[in-house]
């Protein structure tokens, strides 16, 4: 028996320094910290983050909310962790302890999201000691006699993510330690549509100027937001497409202006434009809510004014209503088209689309 113990000894104590040297060379060995990702706080309730997320950054607060250090890990090349569904941020240097966790994660690493040529959102990051509040996150906006802008040159905003875990997670370093955060979509993306219908083939995208107003860009450590600077957002894109079938007018009769004939008959037009914007948030008070305004700069006339949240969350069905608040369906969806149909420069019903739902819905001005 005195014999089978000292075996039993011998082989646990082999079995530790191999994977004592395990560790050292691989890091395979179950010690140390174990960080893994969702994103499932979207409308698909589906993990997206292996396809979506390039790049996370991990900001590390002790049990009592200072800041100690952060880790980032970033898809490169060919090299592309953070696609495969069994990712894991390993962390091994962590003194045993008690860790709470804030998460900013993007398409791509931060440094290059920072030397691309749109509009950045800029991180002003904790100092050592610092609480979880020092971090925030800035779209950058440029002043102008009319207030502040979003100055997109023709890019669209890097994507952002957001995730946190306040609830204090013990860490050992003789033993693992798994935590997983979840993370939610702070950018949108609007395709905004437009028609006319008594004559499509006189669209022309040149004519309209498009705007989102809200007081998003300012983005808290716990992911709220600070309002206080209204900002203006312009399409990153604007373009046109044709129909493929000749054009009629608001009573089905077929367009016969002779100078835009072709062999098939006039061919209407849609204009299109593409948005993005920080995380839109929906308010007790509609007057404090985004709007999309869209004027026909011939005319002077302003003819699409609506309330940006309250437009997108008509999408909402009957299961999502009971399942979800307004706010979580906003920051669920993240990609929205809006198609508005004009009738003598006057909006006359708009159908709203989402990318991942099967329906649309159409919403309809009281007077016309």
């Amino acid at each position: 028996m005195n014999k089978l113990r000292t075996l039993l000894c011998l082989l646990l104590t082999l079995l530790a320094a191999s994977c004592a040297q395990m560790h050292e060379d691989t890091d395979d060995c179950p010690v140390g910290l174990y960080l893994t990702f969702t994103y499932d706080y979207n409308l698909e309730r589906a993990d997206l983050f292996p396809d979506h997320v390039g790049a996370v950054t991990v900001y590390i607060f002790d049990e009592a909310g200072r800041y100690v250090g952060k880790r980032e890990e970033a898809n490169a090349g060919d090299w592309r962790p953070l696609a495969s569904p069994l990712y894991q941020m390993h962390i091994t240097d962590l003194p045993d302890g008690k860790y709470q966790f804030l998460v900013l994660a993007g398409q791509k690493s931060y440094d290059e999201q920072l030397t691309g040529p749109g509009p950045k959102f800029v991180r002003t990051e904790p100092a050592l000691g610092d609480p979880m509040t020092a971090l925030s996150v800035r779209l950058e906006t440029s002043a102008t006699d009319a207030g502040h802008e979003v100055v997109n040159h023709g890019q669209p905003l890097d994507t952002l993510w957001h995730g946190m875990w306040t609830e204090p997670v013990e860490v050992k370093s003789t033993r693992p330690t798994y935590q997983n955060i979840s993370l939610v979509r702070d950018t949108k993306k609007i395709n905004v549509v437009l028609r006319e219908l008594d004559d499509p083939t006189t669209m022309d995208v040149r004519h309209y100027d498009m705007r989102i107003d809200d007081h998003n860009t300012q983005i808290r450590w716990d992911n709220s937001l600070d309002e206080s600077m209204a900002v203006k957002y312009t399409p990153h894109a604007m373009w046109e497409t044709y129909d493929r079938t000749p054009a009629t007018d608001g009573s089905g009769n077929p367009v016969a202006d002779a100078t835009r004939q072709t062999d098939e008959g006039a061919v209407g037009k849609m204009a299109h434009a593409d948005f993005m914007t920080s995380r839109i948030l929906i308010h007790d008070n509609a007057a404090d809510d985004a709007t999309l305004s869209i004027t026909n700069n011939q005319t002077g006339v302003e003819v699409v004014r609506v309330n940006l949240p309250d437009l997108l969350s008509r999408l909402t069905t009957w299961e999502d209503a009971q399942r979800y608040s307004k706010q979580e369906f906003l920051d669920r969806g993240y990609d929205y088209r809006l198609d508005f149909f004009l009738k003598n420069d006057r909006l006359a019903y708009v159908y709203i689309r989402i990318s991942v739902l099967g329906w649309a819905v159409r919403w309809q001005p009281v007077e016309l």
